[in-house]
């Protein structure tokens, strides 16, 4: 039969064992070169994409956060098909002044290179890489 000075003892040992192994991990983790350089790699991400936001503001077609935006008018109001016209007042739209001239510069980049695509194509057909 255990005495009380027994329960006590052994719960000790118990705490002083795991407060030693939590300091062997603990130093373990410290000297390993795989923590290491997991550290050294997660320090390399932070400043590589501290960089990129600090570039990204110097980008030549960047735009400045608070740009001008122009307001847009709604629509007219119609009625919905079973005849209900609504009173709500419409929140007005906000757009940036440059976006629909960004909108077509997009489309005609994109129709360029499909033409472009589309022309290679052709003429590698036309000499014959595709094979007949």
């Amino acid at each position: 039969m255990a005495t009380q000075f027994d329960i006590i003892r052994s719960q000790t040992q118990g705490a002083v064992r795991s407060a030693a192994a939590r300091e062997e991990g603990k130093l373990r983790r410290e000297t390993s070169l795989v923590n290491a350089a997991s550290r050294w790699a997660g320090k390399a991400m932070v400043q590589g994409e501290a960089e990129l936001q600090r570039r990204k503001g110097v980008r030549r077609g960047a735009r400045p956060a608070g740009g001008e935006t122009q307001c847009l008018s709604p629509g007219p109001v119609r009625p919905a098909p079973d005849g209900y016209v609504r009173r709500s007042p419409v929140q007005p739209l906000h757009a940036a002044r440059d976006y629909r001239r960004r909108q077509v510069l997009r489309a005609v980049a994109i129709a360029a290179v499909a033409a472009a695509a589309c022309a290679g194509i052709y003429f590698l057909n036309q000499l014959g890489v595709f094979g007949r």
